[in-house]
């Protein structure tokens, strides 16, 4: 039976990996002449209203139309969806505006930046203390990230220089999600009471609301000619751009349904792998060279990536056998939870 599960994990966990490195390849795939030409935000949002079809169906299974009724009842305090659902959709949106920056790897690279950036956000929010240890791997993690998207920009013979809008836009999706993340965690527990599909529903209702609220604004216009000329939800659709949108919902219903099988260690190391197979997946299809470099570097951030989750786990050892303690578990950093969303 361990062994049966311990294969399930594994499965899930190989799931996660690809869904986390096939959905920046397909953006890329989706470019023109390395530009997205359709608006940024669309497939966003046709993900969010895929995603509120599928917990409806899910609800209409469980429980009937009594579910599907929950998923539209407006409950006290819905405000609070919106403002969350707000927060995720301008995620997604700066997720689409680094994407049109950088290629899948480096974006996927500085994702991991947000083990930072969240634990910096724990220590104001929560009074959420890492120990030195952990706070030694995250600033070499960063070193490494820096490293990484420098060589990676100079050894693609684009001579642009490295993509410091795209860079900044990263680091501001990151803290975007990560603050989600957290307003999450401490608003929704005051909805106890409703069925999770209900929540997830009206979560994707609002993401809808907030992302189209967030094109009409970012993406009013575009101007073909001497004229300037709205726009239309469809421009520039192609096939690939539809795989975008199944990309980004197939990678939210896994991280809601999948992911409650592997813990945080597994979750962060997962997501640091799937660099690597973009980093494959690119010199096999032929769109970049093997660069020793940049592969030992993604290899290193990866390493780096589960030392932090080791440190995180680590057992406070007594003074009285002769040793200094090195990190308190729980309080000290263990229970540190990062949750994607983009």
């Amino acid at each position: 039976m361990a062994g049966e599960a311990a294969k399930g994990t594994m499965g899930i966990f190989v799931i996660f990996v690809l869904s986390r490195a096939l959905h920046p390849m397909v953006i890329d795939y989706s470019k023109v002449d390395g530009k997205m030409l359709y608006s940024k935000n669309s497939p966003a949002i046709m993900s969010q209203v895929f995603s509120m079809l599928f917990v409806n169906f899910l609800a209409w299974q469980e429980e009937g139309m009594k579910g599907v009724k929950a998923c539209w009842e407006i409950p006290k305090g819905a405000s609070i969806f919106i403002v969350i659902g707000l927060w995720y959709a301008f995620g997604d949106f700066l997720e689409m505006l680094s994407m049109g920056a950088m290629t899948g790897g480096v974006y996927q690279l500085l994702l991991q930046s947000k083990l930072l950036i969240t634990a910096v956000m724990m220590m104001y929010l929560k009074g959420t203390m890492q120990s030195d240890l952990q706070w030694s791997v995250l600033v070499a993690a960063t070193l490494a990230i820096s490293a990484f998207v420098m060589v990676d920009t100079t050894s693609d013979g684009d001579d642009s220089g490295i993509p410091l809008m795209g860079v900044a836009m990263v680091l501001f999706k990151v803290g975007v999600s990560c603050y989600a993340a957290v307003l999450s965690d401490a608003k929704l527990k005051g909805f106890n009471d409703m069925s999770m599909s209900a929540k997830l529903s009206l979560m994707s209702v609002a993401r809808v609301i907030a992302s189209i609220a967030i094109a009409t604004v970012m993406e009013p216009q575009v101007q073909p000619s001497l004229e300037w000329k709205a726009a239309g939800f469809f421009d520039h659709w192609t096939f690939a751009t539809w795989i975008v949108t199944v990309s980004f919902t197939s990678k939210s219903l896994i991280t809601l349904y999948l992911l409650k099988s592997l813990d945080g260690i597994q979750k962060n190391v997962g997501e640091a792998l799937a660099v690597i197979v973009i980093f494959v997946g690119q010199i096999a299809a032929g769109s970049s060279v093997f660069d020793l470099c940049a592969f030992l570097l993604a290899c290193l951030v990866v390493l780096l990536v589960r030392i932090y989750g080791l440190a995180g786990k680590a057992k406070v050892k007594s003074p009285e056998a002769g040793t200094t303690p090195v990190i308190a578990a729980g309080k000290n950093g263990s229970d540190l939870k990062v949750i994607s969303n983009v």
